[in-house]
């Protein structure tokens, strides 16, 4: 006796097509986050990241559309199989593969946060789905595959223009970084930090303790830090007065990354220093700002480059 029924068939290939749309869209909707989430696999540098996660997330959507409107149905079946059996061994082996966070995988980015084995459970319901789902109730027509190429490449170009990954914002647009340094080395200079912080090459990192760019943006420089084995004591933090210690040690602890030496300015000093604008990055060479950066322009080669050099 089959264990296909073509009306359920319908409903469970409906059901997980569905499922994968979801998956792609809540992604893309906090993409900076997914795309540090798998550099911090440390398999690739960040350009080549942020360029894997959209043709992922575009796979994944594009999966899910071919199932919902029965698309290339062989294929589709095949693929989504596939996908789910490969991220069920791929989350099996994480904690002896990579060192990275399991409190979220990530299959629905930040908005549903699952587990490690809560991700493990909901692909096996989703595997056992497909099994009563069969491709012979749809009939190939070759327009389909124009249909399924057509949809890929408009995807992907889309989802690479809507939030472009860094490095290609930073072709289009060139921003220029206003930092008042006169200001800034006054208030070092009162701070009495001045000689911790301008003791060879270190980056200085003006962060707001509640602002969500400041704390994705320390993560990621943390990151580059450990991919490159880079000395952490290169890094030190300023935010502005009246921000209680505590709020200072979750902004890291919370992200996993090692309290780093910091100190605070004056709130009006921070904001001339600023411009009102955060998260920003100096590179200092013995005291002398060399090179000035923010979230969207704060890049791997950058980083290693300056530090690295003589």
């Amino acid at each position: 006796m089959s264990i296909h029924n073509k009306y359920l068939s319908a409903v469970l290939r409906i059901f997980v097509g569905l499922v994968f749309v979801a998956s792609a869209i809540l992604k893309y909707i906090s993409i900076d986050v997914f795309d540090l989430y798998v550099y911090e696999h440390n398999l690739f540098s960040v350009s080549i990241t942020e360029t894997l996660t959209r043709l992922l997330i575009t796979a994944e959507l594009v999966l899910g559309v071919l199932l919902i409107l029965n698309i290339h149905a062989k294929l589709a079946y095949y693929c989504a199989f596939g996908f789910l059996a490969g991220f069920t061994v791929y989350l099996v082996l994480l904690p002896n593969l990579f060192d990275v966070d399991i409190t979220n995988c990530h299959c629905f980015g930040s908005a549903i946060v699952l587990s490690r084995m809560e991700s493990i459970g909901k692909n096996l319901i989703l595997l056992f789905c497909l099994i009563f789902v069969s491709p012979k109730f749809s009939t190939y027509k070759k327009w389909q595959t124009w249909a399924m190429l057509a949809l890929s490449v408009v995807t992907f170009t889309v989802f690479m223009v809507i939030v472009a990954p860094n490095y290609l914002y930073t072709i289009v647009h060139k921003e220029k970084i206003q930092i008042d340094v006169p200001t800034y080395e006054s208030a070092l200079l009162n701070s009495g930090k001045e000689t911790d912080f301008t003791n060879g090459k270190q980056i200085i990192c003006l962060y707001a303790a509640g602002c969500g760019f400041c704390k994705r943006a320390a993560l990621k420089l943390h990151l580059i830090m450990k991919h490159h084995q880079l000395p952490e004591q290169h890094i030190k933090a300023v935010f502005w007065s009246g921000t209680l210690d505590s709020l200072i040690y979750n902004f890291f602890s919370e992200q996993k990354i090692p309290l780093p030496e910091y100190t605070t300015f004056r709130v009006d000093t921070f904001l001339t220093v600023t411009s009102g604008k955060m998260p920003i990055f100096l590179f200092s060479d013995n005291g002398t700002i060399v090179q000035k950066t923010n979230y969207i322009t704060l890049n791997e080669k950058k980083v290693v480059d300056f530090l690295k050099s003589e």
